[in-house]
């Protein structure tokens, strides 16, 4: 790995700690993270699946010990299975947006959508392990009310990213 690449990578990770620590609450129980934004930035401007992998991992390894995670939380709670798919995530995001041969636009919200619903499968299924909840319970807690948020945040991640100056892009 070149120094560009493992500064740009420290850098991500260092940005996905400071914006995943901030929750906007929305009342009942509702908090809305930036999480995803920065997890779709990152995997739009690293050029690497192993960046895609590695900064999320981190983050989940350092939110083991260091309240990193939204609403300054740490370690293992219901919704850490979210935080794992995060790992996970960037798979479909790298095939997707690489390979396919779409217009910038439509390749970024293809990836998007497909490394979100492996956060939510992923993070709906531990969450109903973890709280002995059923499917549907667990999609009105978890999946539903946060929608709408997230396809804003697709939409938000794709002009950031398209905004972004080329060396950034680079490794």
């Amino acid at each position: 790995m070149s120094i560009k690449r493992i500064t740009k990578d420290a850098i991500l990770l260092a940005i996905f700690t400071v914006i995943g620590m901030l929750s906007i609450p929305l009342g009942d129980n509702i908090k809305v993270s930036l999480q995803f934004l920065v997890l779709l930035i990152i995997n739009g401007i690293s050029d690497h699946l192993v960046d895609k992998i590695i900064i999320p991992t981190l983050y989940l390894l350092l939110g083991l010990v260091a309240p990193i995670y939204a609403g300054f939380m740490a370690g293992i709670t219901p919704t850490f299975g979210y935080v794992i798919a995060f790992t996970f995530a960037g798979i479909p995001f790298h095939f997707i947006f690489k390979y396919l041969k779409f217009n910038y636009y439509i390749r970024f919200s293809l990836a998007a959508i497909a490394a979100l619903l492996m956060i939510y499968i992923t993070g709906t299924i531990f969450m109903m392990l973890y709280l002995n909840i059923g499917l549907g319970t667990t999609l009105l807690v978890s999946v539903v009310p946060y929608i709408a948020f997230d396809i804003a945040k697709i939409v938000a991640a794709c002009i950031i990213v398209k905004l972004l100056p080329k060396s950034v892009k680079e490794d």
